[in-house]
Formats: structure tokens, C-alpha cells, sequence
């Protein structure tokens, strides 16, 4: 950090005396070319004798200034000259000549150069005086300023351990303190440890001098990149490990909705990391929060922050900060992706002080690297890299791009070449002509599967070939199902949209075996039309294929590649198959590495994927989680994606749902079912009947059951219009239908509907799938309900023993089914088996299996009852009053708290 006006004091300078090198500057002291580890005070001692060099300096004078007149043990002195003789070697011990009582004397000769000047401290701030509140540091040297603040290097007296101590007396200087230890805080609790960021281990806000006390990460970026090991050490591809590294860290700054707005080569500091430099952002000083409202989710105090911060702050760098920043407009991640591409031209050409002034160009002898600094230091942020993971992922991918670009351009002279043989040839041979015109047309089309650049005007002509291919495919195998775009015959048929898929997908490897990247996005395009009919088994086929083929013909981290799997893994998901899904996303997050945690398209996907699968397993903390994060990144990458937006505000309210927040819920459903952006035009009615269905569960969680009835029996409508009548939506949500008809009173009814519901979950799944197993357990309920209690016996314990082999004991789902199961041993007069099922009922699993409230107190009063008819009536009599007690205050419908309520009644009557 640079020392800056009336901070800088009085010169340091460079000793060169016999093999040895002593560097006040820096406090490093060189023997023979080697920098050697020595405690502070020997080397204090040295600086005090190389300043009299040929005098002799009083012991007093050493002791005044080394251990500034601190009482201390009279052979302190003699250690410290004693390590410095061992450092400095045979031949330059004799140099320090001991005068018995008197002092010592470094013998001549000695050459000096300025390196430095040391800063003064406006704080009254020593070196070798004890860091206020913290005896046991002791002040070394002043680093330099950050902000107006002093910055210290202080070592511990017994263990040596280095920290550094940013001082400020008050004001605006403090709240730049207080606002790099908030941004820490939310860093580290979003985060966690990570070696890429300089730890805040404790401040002091409450006594003068105030400060923050963190740990050394080295020395600064520019410092070190001057020293034998530093920049000049590195070929050009370490260079970029180097920027990628500190690019990664921001990158997942940028993930928790933090800016840094101050990246310079001084906020990185460098840290020895076995064979090679581990780089550690540092100084959040000038941060600011994208999302302030993380704060409060993570119970953290904005200290030193406001909503109102403005943009161009006077404390930051102006080499480093973009265009828009001087303009004193909003920062925003681009601003840091600015200050990156600086950076990184400068780390490429091996001088952290040069601009990259007009004719740059000529310094980077590579091309991509040459466009991928100009696309992160363009001056118009609409022009610029979009964020920091995008400028990451060029780097990374750099040889595939240039790979893929050499192809291109192969292929584009070959077919120059062919048209100029074309040209000449027309005149005498026609049919030569008409011959190679169609090889060129062939030639052209298959040209775009080695296409990997994302450059502007490759990634044009790649999108247009995949257009023309998949114009080709919808005209002719799709929606001429193989016969012709022209011809009438399909039609007359009257086929089904899943007829028409099944055609097409029996075509498509055949056609384009030889463009498998096009083949590729093809499968994917008839998965997605697959998933809208609500076949998920057809559409997860066609996605795998998609993947296999991606996985295959692309680099190991290609973004392609791992978004596919993700979408595979969501597929899987629904289709209850739970351990695919998790290995297929375990792997992919394993391959993104930190672009999980950026703010970008893998970022993105990956926490939807992760929230769809928690959500189908029932882990409703972990689904919403994932699902804010997605939404988060969703808002700032796709604003417009209205079908993206409605999917995660759906599926938030449904984790809201269950974990017993139904006004909340409602709040989304009707805000998804409010119109523009979310029309059916827009999103499709799929997407509408979902939310309509999300609303219905609202309802009926709040009791509003005729009005509930309604939206349901619509939403119900609408799956079937769009999925036909296998479809999970519309089967799933005439399950819901049911139980609202049995809470609103009409048993018979909701049995009637449960059995069909049942009846469609065995055609569509069959007998071993989670959604059978789950609609077989409603069934059963309802069974139960209607007084039918031996065959809902046989239908719970089915479904219980299958949920049990596909999910786990400590499932929702299997707690829901025990709790059941229990109900109708109870009333079968099986009290035992009822009361050893319930004790094995986890009540906070339980709840997650429904969004009804106050499943634990159900589960209290279920287990009351059952000792009342135990015998047990004095002890279930009085847990049952209290279960219900519980059961009004969780809100329970006063349908299924009744029953109960009867069975206290009894049990009141019967004790008097």
C-alpha cells in the first residue's frame, strides 16, 4: 500500500556490506543471494549499527531504540547480536566487534541506496511498542494507508506469529473498518473458510484507536511481483493460474452478492503455498452488498454500511476503476470484471504500472488473449464481459477456443478454395457445378460442431447453422414425421404431440450421426417438449442421450456439458431416482468447481437442479435454500426468463407450504397467477396450472376449503389440457383434490377420487414408484376414513414397506405412512403394535411430509389416545388436553382436531 503526503518521514535505505545485504525497507536481510528468517530484534540491532556504520553505538542507545527503554534482562543485547553473527555466516561475524560495557560496532565498509521512506504515524503509533489491547503483539512497521487508516505489521512476542492491525481514529475512516469487518462476516458465513480470502480475525470499535486486527497474507501483489521469486519467475500460463485464482475468489464474492470495487495488485497479497504462491484477496474496505438483506437472514449487523453508498468511491484506486465508476455511476460486477482485465494485461506483460495505452494490442502476442482483455476492459459496460465467471471461463477454455477457431478456419478456406474450382468449372461443366454446390452446402452445414468459441461473430454463425439443422429437423422429421414438410398424410392421421416426438426421436440419431454436437441440442430440444407433456421417462432418455453425446464430443468442463447434466439430474429427480440425481450432480459440481458458487449460467442451474431434487426428497430447508440462491443469480443473468422466474417462485412457496407458511405462499402462488410476466402465452399453461395448484394447497392449509376446491378443481383442468390425463400435474393434483373433498366433508367422493387417482398412478408408473407408493398411502387414509379399515391396512403397509426401500427410514414419507398405519392398528383395537409404530415416528419429519400444519401435535394426540385405550387413562388423558391445546395453536383444521376432541370427552366422562 503506497505511502501517500504528509504520511512519509525520513528515508530507508539498502546496506550492501561483504556477501550480505540488509534491506530496511522490507526488514530482509540477504546472505550470499539468500533472504534468511531472523526475528525482529536481531535484525533492529543491525539496522541501528549499519546507520553507525564504523561508530560505536552505546548499549543504551541499542537498548533505547531496539527495545525502546523497556525494562528487559541484560543479556537480551548479547542474544540478539549472537543469532545476528550466525546469520550473517563466516564471513561477516568478525564485522560486529563487542566493546565489553560500552556497546558494539559494525566495521566498514558499507554501501547505502535509498529503497524507502518510513511512514509517520499520525497516531503517535511506535515500532517496538505493544498493539493497544494487545499486549502480547508487538508493533513491527507501518506498512502503509488503506483508506486514511494506518496499517501495521505487529508479531507476537513468544510464538513470532505475524499479524496486521489497520488503526483509525474516527469518522469516515472508521466506517470503513466497521464495513470490511461486516462484509467479512457475510463472506465467511456464506462461504465458509477459504484460503483465496486475508481472515478479519477481531476488531475494536469501542476505545481509541479503534482497528482491525487480521492475518498476514504475505506480501502485496506488486511487491512481491518486483522481488527474484515474483512475476518475472512465472511463463505466461502460470501467469493466468495467477489472475484466475484472484479472478475465482471474486468470482464467489460476486456469488454472495458482494462487490469489491477495489482490486489492485496492493488488495492481493501473497502467501507461500508449498512449491508455488497462494494469492489472498484482501481489504473490503471500499465493498459493497448487492443483496443487503443477506445480512439480516444471516443475523449479521450491518455495521459500517448503508443502502446509499455511491459509486466511485475517493478512497479506491482510479488506475483500476472502470469508466462508469469515474462517471460516478452504480458499480456493478462488471465494474470488477474492469479492474480483472487490467490486471490481467498487465500480469501478461509484466509490469503492474503499465496502462494499456492506444497500440496495447502489440504487447500480447495471442490472440484470444488479446480479445478477451479488450471484451473485459471495454469502456461501455453493455459491451463488457457480463461477470467475472465468464471471463474465467475464457481463460480456461482458451486452447479448446483456438482448437475449435484453427478448424474453422480450415474449413472455411477449403470451401473458398472449392467455390473458386466451382466458378471456374461453371462454364464448361454444369453438372461439375450443380455437383460441388451441393458438396458445399453439406460442407457448410457440418463445419459448426467443431465451433467452440464464444467470439461475437463464430458464435453467430454456430447459432445459425444450429438453426437452419433444427428448421430442417422440425419441418421434416418433427412435423413431417419423416413423410415431407409438404405432404398431408401424417395429419390425416390426427396424431398425438407425443406420437409426433416418438416419430421424430426415431430419426434423429440417423440423420445426424455425423454432427453429434447438433444431435446433441436436438435431444435436448425433444426432452424439454417431452417434460411439458409430463413425460418424464421419455424425456430423461432423450436428455441422457443429450449428455452422453456432450460428454463425449466436448472438453471435460465444458459449460455445455455440465448444464446437461444438470438438467438430466432434475429429470431424475422426478422420476425418484434419487441416487442418479445426486451422483449425476455431485459430479458435475465436482467438474464446475468454484463456478458453482459465481454468479453465472453453471452457478445458476446447478442450486436449481440441487432445489428440485431436495424439494422431490422432501428436504424442504435445503430446497429453499437452493432455490433463493437461483433466484438471486436468475435476476441478475436472465430478467426476463418469466418460466425461470415462476418455476423457483413455485417452488419456493412450496417449501413455504411445508414448512407451515401458508399466507406466504399464497403471496407467490397469486403473484405467478397475476398476469404479465407470468401469461399463459408466456410461461405456458403448464406453468399456470401449477401455480394454481400451489394456491389451492394455500387455501386449504388456511382453511378456506369451498375456495380451495375451486382453484384446485381448475388447476386440475388445465394439467390435463396440457399433459392429458397420465400427466404427473393433473395426477398430483386430483390427489389434492381428494383431500380437500374429505376435509370439506364429502368422504365419499374423496374415495372415489383417491381410487382414481391410484388407478392412474399404476398405469402411468407402476406399482414401485415413489408417486404410486405416496398415492397408495392416501388411499389408504381415505380408506380409513370411510371405515373400510382392513383394506386400508393392506394399502398402508404396502406403501409403507415400499417408500421404506426407496428412501430411507427417516423419510417424510415413511413417517407420514407409520403415523397412518398406526391410526388404523389403533382402531383396529391393536393398541401395542399402534403405540411401538408411533415411538419410531420422527415428529420434525413427519411435518415435512405435508404442507398441514402441527403434524407434532397430531402425532402427540395420536400417541394419547392410543394409551388411553391402553388402560392408560390418567397419563393419555392428560397428554391428549395438551396435544390439543397444541393442535388450536399450530392452527389444525377443526375437522381433524374433532375426533380427538371426542376421544377427550370420553376419556373425561369415564374418569368421573
Amino acid at each position: 500500500m503506497e505511502p501517500v503526503g504528509h504520511d512519509v518521514g525520513q528515508p530507508l535505505y539498502r546496506y550492501a556490506f561483504g556477501n550480505a545485504e540488509f534491506d530496511e525497507a522490507r526488514g530482509e536481510l540477504r546472505v550470499g543471494g539468500l533472504a534468511l528468517e531472523l526475528e525482529q530484534r536481531p535484525l533492529q540491532v543491525l539496522a541501528c549499527l549499519l546507520h553507525h556504520a564504523d561508530e560505536v553505538v552505546p548499549r543504551e542507545e541499542l537498548f533505547d531504540t531496539v527495545w525502546a527503554g523497556r525494562p528487559t534482562v541484560d543479556n537480551v543485547l548479547a542474544n540478539a547480536v549472537t543469532k545476528l553473527r550466525k546469520a550473517l555466516g563466516a564471513a561477516g561475524r568478525d564485522r560486529i566487534i563487542n566493546l565489553p560495557r560500552v556497546g558494539y560496532r559494525l566495521c566498514g565498509p558499507v554501501e547505502r541506496t535509498v529503497s524507502g521512506r518510513r511512514l509517520r504515524s499520525r497516531l503517535d503509533l511506535l515500532a517496538g511498542q505493544p498493539v493497544p489491547g494487545r499486549e502480547h503483539f508487538r508493533l513491527c512497521e507501518q506498512l502503509g494507508p488503506s483508506r486514511g487508516n494506518e496499517v501495521w505489521l505487529a508479531r507476537h512476542d513468544k510464538t513470532g506469529e505475524l499479524r496486521v492491525y489497520k488503526f483509525s481514529a474516527d469518522g469516515e475512516r472508521l466506517a470503513a473498518l466497521k464495513r470490511e469487518a461486516t462484509i467479512h462476516r457475510l463472506l465467511h458465513e456464506s462461504l465458509g473458510d477459504r484460503d483465496d480470502f486475508v481472515r478479519v480475525i477481531d476488531w475494536n470499535f469501542a476505545v481509541a484507536p479503534f482497528y482491525l486486527e487480521c492475518e498476514y497474507g504475505g506480501p502485496d501483489l506488486a511487491r512481491w511481483a518486483e522481488s527474484e521469486s515474483g512475476l518475472a519467475s512465472l511463463d505466461q500460463a502460470q501467469r493466468l493460474h495467477l489472475l484466475l485464482q484472484i479472478a475465482d475468489a471474486i468470482a464467489a464474492a460476486h456469488g454472495v452478492g458482494v462487490l469489491h470495487k477495489d482490486i489492485k495488485p496492493a488488495n492481493v497479497l501473497m502467501q507461500p503455498r508449498g512449491d508455488g504462491w497462494q494469492p489472498r484477496v484482501a481489504d473490503f474496505g471500499s465493498g459493497q452488498l448487492l443483496h443487503p438483506e443477506r445480512l439480516q437472514a444471516l443475523g449479521i449487523t450491518a455495521m459500517g454500511l448503508t443502502l446509499t453508498q455511491v459509486a466511485g468511491d475517493a478512497s479506491a484506486t482510479p488506475l483500476y476503476l472502470a469508466p462508469e465508476l469515474l462517471a460516478r455511476q452504480a458499480p456493478t460486477v462488471q465494474s470488477d470484471v474492469y479492474a480483472l482485465g487490467l490486471m490481467l494485461y498487465q500480469l501478461l506483460v509484466g509490469d503492474l504500472h503499465r496502462l494499456p495505452a492506444p497500440g496495447w494490442e502489440a504487447d500480447i502476442d495471442d490472440e484470444l488473449l488479446r480479445e478477451d482483455i479488450a471484451a473485459a476492459t471495454d469502456g461501455a459496460p453493455s459491451r463488457r464481459l457480463g461477470s467475472v465467471g465468464e471471463l474465467c471461463e475464457r481463460l480456461r477454455t482458451r486452447e479448446a477456443r483456438r482448437t475449435g477457431r484453427q478448424q474453422l478456419r480450415a474449413a472455411e478456406a477449403r470451401a473458398q478454395r472449392a467455390e473458386q474450382r466451382l466458378e471456374r468449372s461453371r462454364a464448361r461443366r454444369p453438372w461439375v457445378a450443380a455437383a460441388l454446390l451441393v458438396l458445399l452446402v453439406g460442407l457448410g452445414t457440418s463445419l459448426w460442431q467443431f465451433q467452440r468459441a464464444r467470439v461475437a461473430r463464430n458464435e453467430a454463425q454456430r447459432q445459425a447453422a444450429i438453426a437452419t439443422a433444427t428448421n430442417r429437423f422440425l419441418n421434416e422429421d418433427l412435423l413431417g414425421a419423416g413423410i415431407g414438410g409438404d405432404s398431408p398424410a401424417w395429419y390425416e392421421k390426427n396424431p398425438r404431440l407425443r406420437d409426433i416426438l416418438d416419430a421424430a426421436a426415431g430419426r434423429l440419431d440417423q440423420r445426424y450421426r455425423k454432427a453429434p454436437l447438433l444431435a446433441a441440442g436436438l435431444h435436448q430440444t425433444l426432452g424439454r417438449a417431452y417434460r411439458s407433456t409430463g413425460d418424464y421417462a421419455r424425456s430423461a432418455t432423450q436428455l441422457k442421450l443429450a449428455a452422453e453425446l456432450l460428454r463425449a464430443h466436448l472438453d471435460r468442463g465444458d459449460e455445455r456439458s455440465l448444464l446437461a447434466e444438470y438438467e438430466l439430474a432434475v429429470m431424475k429427480a422426478h422420476l425418484s431416482q434419487f441416487k442418479q440425481a445426486t451422483a449425476l450432480l455431485d459430479r458435475a459440481d465436482a467438474i464446475a468447481g468454484v463456478r458453482r458458487q459465481s454468479v453465472s449460467e453453471i452457478g445458476l442451474r446447478s442450486h436449481l437442479a440441487r432445489g428440485d431434487l431436495a424439494y422431490q426428497q422432501m428436504q424442504v430447508q435445503v430446497a429453499r435454500d437452493n432455490y433463493e440462491t437461483a433466484l438471486t443469480m436468475q435476476k441478475i443473468l436472465h430478467a426476463d426468463d418469466a418460466v425461470m422466474s415462476a418455476h423457483l417462485l413455485l417452488g419456493i412457496a412450496g417449501c413455504e407450504l411445508r414448512m407451515d407458511h401458508a399466507a406466504v405462499a399464497e403471496r407467490l402462488a397469486r403473484q405467478v397467477l397475476a398476469g404479465a410476466p407470468y401469461t399463459a402465452q408466456r410461461v405456458g399453461l403448464g406453468v399456470v396450472a401449477l401455480a394454481r395448484s400451489r394456491l389451492g394447497d394455500a387455501l386449504r392449509a388456511q382453511g378456506h376449503y369451498a375456495e380451495a376446491i375451486a382453484v384446485t378443481r381448475q388447476a386440475a383442468a388445465d394439467y390435463q389440457a396440457v399433459q392429458g390425463a397420465s400427466g404427473q400435474g393433473t395426477i398430483s393434483t386430483l390427489s389434492s383434490l381428494s383431500y380437500l373433498y374429505s376435509l370439506h366433508g364429502d368422504t365419499a367422493k374423496a374415495l372415489d377420487t383417491q381410487r382414481d387417482v391410484y388407478r392412474r398412478s399404476l398405469a402411468r408408473w407402476g406399482s414401485g414408484n415413489q408417486y404410486t407408493l405416496v398415492e397408495q398411502l392416501n388411499l389408504g387414509s381415505q380408506e380409513q376414513e370411510m371405515g373400510d379399515l382392513k383394506t386400508a391396512l393392506v394399502d398402508l403397509q404396502s406403501a409403507e414397506s415400499g417408500l421404506l426401500a426407496l428412501t430411507g427410514d427417516s423419510s417424510p414419507t415413511v413417517q407420514a405412512a407409520r403415523v397412518a398405519r398406526a391410526n388404523v392398528l389403533s382402531d383396529l383395537g391393536r393398541n401395542a403394535e399402534a403405540l411401538a409404530l408411533v415411538e419410531q415416528v420422527d415428529p420434525k419429519a413427519y411435518q415435512a411430509s405435508t404442507s398441514d400444519a402441527g403434524r407434532g401435535a397430531v402425532l402427540k394426540a395420536l400417541r394419547a389416545r392410543i394409551l388411553m385405550r391402553l388402560g392408560r387413562r390418567e397419563e393419555g388423558l392428560a397428554q391428549l388436553q395438551q396435544a390439543v391445546r397444541e393442535m388450536q395453536a399450530d392452527g389444525v383444521a377443526a375437522e381433524e382436531i374433532a375426533p380427538y376432541r371426542a376421544s377427550l370427552h370420553e376419556g373425561s366422562v369415564a374418569a368421573q
